[in-house]
Parts: C-alpha cells; sequence; structure tokens
C-alpha cells in the first residue's frame, strides 16, 4: 500500500453509500484512516469544505430568492419603463382589447332586443287575425262544418253503367 491515500480513494469515501456493504479493500482504507493522521485530516478537510460550500451556495440561492421575490412584488415596470411611449401604446392597445367583447356584447343585446320587439308585434298581428277569424265564424249563422256539401254533378245523374266502370 501507498504511504498516503491518492485522491481518488478519498473521493471514493466521501462519495460511498455507508448503507453498501464493506468489502475488504474499504477495510484497508478504513485501517489507514486510523493509523495516519494525515489521511484522517486530509478526509476530515475535504468533507468540511464540501459542507461550507453546500451551506454558502444555499446561503447565496436564499438572499438571491430573497432579493427577487422583493423586486418583483410590484407588477408595475420600472419608473424608466413609464416614460417610453412603447409601453403606453401597448396599453393602450390592451385596454381597447379588453373593451371590444363588451360593446360586442351590448351589440348584440340591441339586435337581440330588436328582434323580440318584431317577434312581439307579429305574435300580436297574427293573434288579432285568429280572434277575428273565431269571431267571424262564431257570429255565423250556421257553423261551416254543418254547411251542406256542393254538388258534384250540379244536377245531372249519372248515365254511366256499372260495366263501364273499371276493376281492378
Amino acid at each position: 500500500m501507498n504511504l498516503h491515500l491518492t485522491h481518488d480513494q478519498l473521493c471514493d469515501l466521501i462519495l460511498a453509500d455507508t448503507s453498501l456493504q464493506p468489502n475488504a479493500e474499504s477495510d484497508v482504507v478504513e485501517q489507514h484512516l486510523q493509523a495516519c493522521l494525515i489521511c484522517s485530516a486530509e478526509l476530515k478537510s475535504l468533507r468540511d469544505s464540501i459542507s461550507h460550500f453546500r451551506d454558502a451556495s444555499s446561503a447565496f440561492a436564499r438572499h438571491e430568492f430573497a432579493q427577487s421575490y422583493a423586486q418583483r412584488s410590484s407588477i408595475a415596470p420600472p419608473h424608466s419603463y413609464l416614460s417610453q411611449p412603447l409601453y403606453w401604446a401597448a396599453a393602450a392597445v390592451i385596454f381597447v382589447a379588453a373593451l371590444f367583447p363588451i360593446t360586442l356584447h351590448q351589440q348584440r343585446s340591441a339586435a337581440d332586443s330588436s328582434v323580440k320587439a318584431a317577434a312581439v308585434s307579429s305574435q300580436t298581428e297574427s293573434d288579432d287575425a285568429l280572434l277575428a277569424d273565431i269571431d267571424q265564424k262564431v257570429s255565423a249563422d250556421v257553423p261551416s262544418p254543418m254547411e251542406p256539401l256542393a254538388d258534384p254533378t250540379d244536377g245531372s245523374t249519372s248515365t254511366n253503367s256499372t260495366s263501364d266502370q273499371r276493376t281492378n
């Protein structure tokens, strides 16, 4: 065995899963770490460095998230954007686009009400005509179902014999 552990062996120790069953090589490395203070100090230094890096990166991420959240607390653009005419034009277009469906709905409602008014007036006219027809039939002397049927022969007698008639 070498005098000290190699970089690869130290990395394997740091990345090793402790739940795996130990093998003969890991036992030798563990024995060396117990005997060699330099290698155990190097391993401790690497683990501490990784732990400090993890803590620092987590703290930095929390800090950056807090800053970005504070900047996004307002939906209004920064003051420098408000002075640009492009943003005002975009705001006007959005406003007009939002009003467009409302005006269409109002026009459709007005058209529907005029159609309903025409339907009501035509309904009233047809009701009046129906009532007038009923009134005329009630005031008649003889109701139409009881009137005699018109004579189809106009008083002439039929001279056709039964032999002339067609049979099926």
